[in-house]
């Protein structure tokens, strides 16, 4: 058998006895009282069935402590059913002196073994609360690190595809660079914005994605057909920052080839109920080489993470390929 084992502070130790002793202590007083309607008779019986008790039970928990947690049992019992007998005479003296009757006894033994064994499990209860709720303070603290630290890498990655975009125009002479600048910088800013927050409205994600788009048109002109449709109102969903980023940037990224006849990005959003979801459809270029490939792999693994640290299997995703059209389905029940 397993035990918890904790080092418990002094401090620890007397709140544990204040709660235990003080519920025994008000539940004894209150149903003595009902029953035998006097204040003096609740103090009796509390001084004759409680008090005497608490030293006893407070040794027994201690020796559990020392012996029994670590599997020296045959000890605790030899120590523990001696004290109970002994203390068990102690106490019908001590209510001799109290009630002034020589005929009254009380199975001392049992009440001690019978408080002891409350006693003990009301600590290790309490001790197992507080050890769940410590392990997942931490589990959360690992979530929030590990989430953080995707987000960190996903953030440089969009910044570069944007620069290398800029870059692109500047080259080429072409007289939308001025405009894509322009276009870069409110689509960073509403980036910054969002990036440093856990959760976002799912309407502050479908305008980054519109301002992703905005600024993939004024660099491809003409040379692509692009659709975002929207079906059911986003109001009141919740999700991870650039969650669904990743996957427009991908597709823009490595979906545009030569052939602008042949080159589309179709974007689908549907919320209905608890769901929400994403598809996204385009045309595939010219075979990537490997650099490309595996800037493609490290953004979907980091989402697909981020969407299992999230969601754990609240989610379903699929990626397929089929004549050279990439298909990308996202559902999650919030």
């Amino acid at each position: 058998m397993n035990f918890i084992v904790y080092n418990k502070s002094k401090k620890q130790s007397f709140t544990d006895s204040i709660y235990f002793w003080g519920f025994w202590i008000i539940l004894t007083a209150l149903l003595v009282g009902i029953i035998e309607r006097s204040i003096l008779e609740s103090l009796e019986v509390v001084l004759t069935l409680i008090v005497p008790h608490i030293i006893p039970v407070f040794i027994i928990s201690a020796l559990f402590d020392i012996f029994f947690i670590r599997k020296r049992i045959f000890l605790f019992f030899s120590i523990t059913i001696p004290l109970c007998y002994f203390t068990g005479l102690l106490i019908n003296q001590w209510f001799y002196l109290v009630m002034g009757d020589a005929n009254i006894h009380v199975n001392n033994e049992v009440l001690i073994f019978f408080f002891a064994i409350m006693f003990i499990g009301f600590r290790y209860i309490r001790i197992a609360i507080s050890q769940q709720i410590l392990l997942k303070e931490e589990e959360n603290k690992r979530v929030v690190a590990e989430l953080q630290y995707l987000r960190s890498q996903l953030n440089p990655h969009f910044l570069f595809n944007a620069l290398n975009s800029i870059y692109s125009l500047i080259l080429s002479q072409s007289d939308k660079a001025g405009d894509a600048t322009l276009a870069l910088s409110d689509l960073m800013r509403f980036h910054i914005d969002l990036s440093g927050k856990q959760l976002i409205d799912l309407s502050d994600e479908i305008e980054m994605i519109k301002h992703y788009i905005a600024f993939e048109k004024l660099k491809l002109e003409n040379r692509c057909d692009i659709q975002f449709d929207i079906k059911g109102n986003p109001a009141g969903f919740n999700i991870p920052p650039l969650l669904f980023m990743p996957f427009v940037e991908n597709a823009f990224k490595h979906g545009i080839s030569s052939t602008p006849e042949s080159n589309f990005v179709d974007v689908k959003l549907i919320i209905e109920n608890n769901n929400i979801e994403f598809e996204i459809s385009n045309s595939v270029a010219e075979k990537q080489n490997s650099k490309q490939d595996s800037e493609i792999k490290t953004g979907i693994d980091n989402t697909l993470k981020r969407l299992q640290l999230h969601y754990k299997n609240n989610y379903n995703f699929n990626a397929s390929e089929n004549n050279k059209v990439h298909l990308v389905k996202l559902k999650i029940n919030i």
